[in-house]
């Protein structure tokens, strides 16, 4: 039942856009009187039905750890949110401030420019302007919330029932952004064990034993 329901809501949520896609390209070819570079509602649309304007957080996060150089990740939700958890690479420009002078300018024409927010739906829309723009604009399918639940959760723990295939790739992925799975960094190596002091000498007294955790001020 709850697949049903999440499935229903996506097939809403991409009608909705493919209906605001036609409107916008409708009111763009309005503007320009029809003329030579008028948006086609039909192509928009079209584009749209077809999963062809969306990365996917699979394409995404290996585009990352090829370090590819021909994309801008734009997170699109306001500074705090940003500051909380954001998606390696990105850069955050609020929707607030998008289209305006300062927002645009930190945008590339050479470049795929790949937004994303909370979910699909002001991304999905951002991108469209975008593309009506001229931009090479693409939105992250279903935003971090999709990233979060494909990327970083354990494949084993959301599938139902639990799908074998693919697992270490994705594990690989997710140990790749948690910064696990590979040599132990000098933060988080054991600490050395004191030497012993010389013979006749008594231990210094401001030294933890070795087995015991030395806990920050506030805590106990």
């Amino acid at each position: 039942m709850n697949i049903e329901v999440r499935l229903a809501g996506k097939r809403l949520a991409a009608a909705v856009i493919i209906l605001l896609a036609a409107a916008l390209a409708l009111a763009a070819t309005m503007a320009r009187g029809g003329g030579e570079g008028a948006v086609n509602a039909a192509t928009v649309a079209g584009v749209v039905n077809s999963e062809q304007d969306h990365v996917t957080p699979g394409e995404m996060a290996r585009w990352i750890v090829e370090k590819r150089k021909d994309y801008q990740l734009i997170d699109i939700r306001s500074a705090w949110e940003f500051d909380d958890y954001h998606i390696p690479t990105a850069t955050n420009i609020p929707l607030t401030q998008l289209f305006e002078d300062s927002g645009l300018k930190q945008l590339s024409r050479e470049k795929k420019i790949v937004l994303y927010g909370f979910g699909a739906g002001h991304a999905a829309q951002a991108q469209l302007l975008l593309s009506m723009k001229g931009y090479q604009a693409y939105s992250l399918r279903d935003g971090i919330s999709d990233w979060w639940e494909t990327i970083m959760s354990p494949k084993s723990i959301r599938s139902d029932p639990p799908d074998p295939n693919g697992y270490r790739e994705a594990k690989q992925l997710r140990e790749h952004f948690m910064g696990t799975g590979g040599p132990a960094s000098p933060a988080t190596a054991a600490p050395p064990v004191p030497a012993p002091p010389p013979a006749g000498q008594d231990a210094p007294k401001d030294i933890p034993p070795a087995n015991k955790l030395k806990l920050g001020k506030g805590c106990s």
